[in-house]
């Protein structure tokens, strides 16, 4: 669920941090971080930058409260929406108790990662290798891939895992727990996003798009919610707008018949009512905004997280 207004009891005294994932786009990032949740608080797509904001995912165990962000995959930027996100990303480091970095068994250090490292010689806070997708590693690239990485002499840890096979988890969150200090817990134990429903409803319906179109469409678009209210009969209503660039566009979103927006509608309700525990009715319309990514107000006012 979304960040809630009540508590569930006073804050109490365990290990506590703030711990930034990073890593390259597509890496697999926003899995792991589902998978240590319990639940799908963050979209995930095979294309790369799907996420374009900081998240806080807040994870309570007896031991610790560990509240991950969640950043933007590193690359190379483009138009101005991608040098935002690129930005969001760096920014995710301000602040951090533990930094991790994922990567996957490529059996050597990326060019874009070595541009990244030669950056961080000098950070304080221990920084965590996870090298996810072991289970598509060939031959010796796993092993490959952790000499690569070691002997950069940046990592405190570096720890083999397989998000999407649930393969090594409890353990980063063991070894992350070494590492932060004593101290009170700032969310309440029930709380697991610091984003509103709001924005993670927005989120899951972009989701659906990246999923279901191609080239520039997805990342062409922003999703507003226009409204979100509870009927009488327990039914929640939203109406959202999925904004694009341009007309053709909408032509692809909206398809032969509107079947394509069926589609992602019809997709999205069933994560959203996961999300919220109740009966959803989801009506989506898209709309055009030309140029809108390379217009930086209408980027802060179309991509801007809500906390």
């Amino acid at each position: 669920m979304a960040a809630k207004t009540h508590t569930t009891g006073e804050a109490r005294k365990r290990r506590t941090g703030f711990v930034a994932v990073l890593g390259q786009t597509n890496v697999g990032k926003s899995t792991f971080l589902n998978v240590v949740m319990g639940e799908k608080l963050l979209i995930t797509s095979k294309k790369p930058q799907t996420t374009r904001n900081r998240i806080r995912c807040v994870l309570t165990t007896h031991e610790a409260q560990i509240v991950f962000v969640d950043t933007p995959g590193l690359h190379k930027p483009g138009d101005q929406l991608s040098r935002r996100i690129l930005r969001e990303a760096r920014r995710g480091l301000r602040g951090m108790d533990v930094l991790i970095y994922v990567v996957e068994p490529w059996g050597k250090i990326s060019e874009l990662d070595r541009m990244v490292f030669a950056e961080w010689q000098d950070i304080a806070v221990p920084i965590l290798l996870l090298v996810n997708k072991i289970d598509q590693a060939k031959g010796s690239a796993l092993e490959e891939t952790l000499i690569a990485y070691e002997k950069t002499d940046l990592f405190a840890e570096l720890i083999p895992i397989s998000a999407t096979q649930k393969s090594g988890i409890s353990d980063v969150v063991k070894t992350i727990t070494k590492y932060l200090s004593p101290g009170m817990t700032l969310f309440p134990d029930d709380q697991k996003s610091d984003q509103t429903e709001n924005f993670l409803i927005a989120e899951l319906i972009r989701e659906k798009v990246f999923r279901l179109t191609h080239r520039e469409v997805p990342y062409s678009t922003a999703v507003r919610l226009k409204w979100l209210s509870e009927r009488d009969d327990g039914i929640i209503e939203i109406k959202a707008e999925i904004i694009v660039e341009r007309e053709s566009q909408k032509g692809i979103l909206i398809g032969k018949g509107g079947k394509m927006i069926k589609k992602i509608g019809s997709l999205a309700r069933t994560d959203i009512e996961s999300l919220l525990g109740s009966r959803v009715f989801l009506e989506t319309i898209v709309k055009v905004r030309a140029n809108w990514t390379n217009d930086s107000d209408q980027i802060e006012q179309l991509t801007q997280s809500t906390r």
